[in-house]
């Protein structure tokens, strides 16, 4: 084969190349693959328990302290009432963050424990001790954090705040010091 010739072939490839591959890049833009759309969520505002403490909520009136020795006896005779609070300044929606302490933090969660009852406690106490008994609700100092789903599927952080939280829980609590 001359030269020529091989050039020649070379020609009239790259040509049919170029000639196959026109009608495809004419082609019609909806013939092509379906472009994938941006991902979209919808706009949505959430809670997240970022810790949680257990605390007593105590129940005024109800300290009794005796001894050495012997025997600490206590009543309760008194109504009381203890709700749950979130901390000053916080912009929460307060059905979504009972939702989550629910679900998160303590199925006994309640908006408001109030104590009625009228009973009376008795423990003994060591020798050469003092006994000490008070009365108290059950509960949890909760983190909360706030956040809001964008609608890019981005979460963005929006406030951080406390929640003190009682139970259906409650009942007396003993300790014994050296001291009275």
């Amino acid at each position: 084969m001359t030269r020529f010739h091989a050039i020649g072939l070379g020609l009239v490839t790259a040509a049919a190349l170029v000639a196959s591959a026109a009608p495809a890049v004419a082609a019609d833009a909806s013939a092509a693959a379906p472009v994938k759309s941006a991902k979209a969520c919808p706009p949505d505002v959430y809670y997240k328990v970022k810790s949680k403490k257990q605390v007593n909520y105590w129940v005024p009136g109800t300290h009794f302290v005796d001894g050495k020795g012997g025997k600490v006896t206590g009543k309760v005779d008194r109504s009381w009432a203890k709700s749950a609070t979130v901390e000053a300044g916080a912009e929460a929606s307060i059905g979504a963050v009972w939702a989550t302490v629910k679900a998160n933090v303590s199925k006994s969660a309640t908006r408001t424990n109030t104590v009625t009852v009228g009973h009376w406690y008795e423990h003994t106490i060591s020798k050469k001790r003092y006994g000490h008994i008070r009365y108290r609700v059950i509960g949890y100092k909760v983190l909360l954090e706030k956040y809001r789903t964008r609608g890019n599927c981005k979460d963005q952080f929006l406030d951080a705040f406390y929640a003190n939280v009682p139970t259906s829980k409650e009942g007396w609590k003993y300790w014994e010091t050296k001291k009275a």
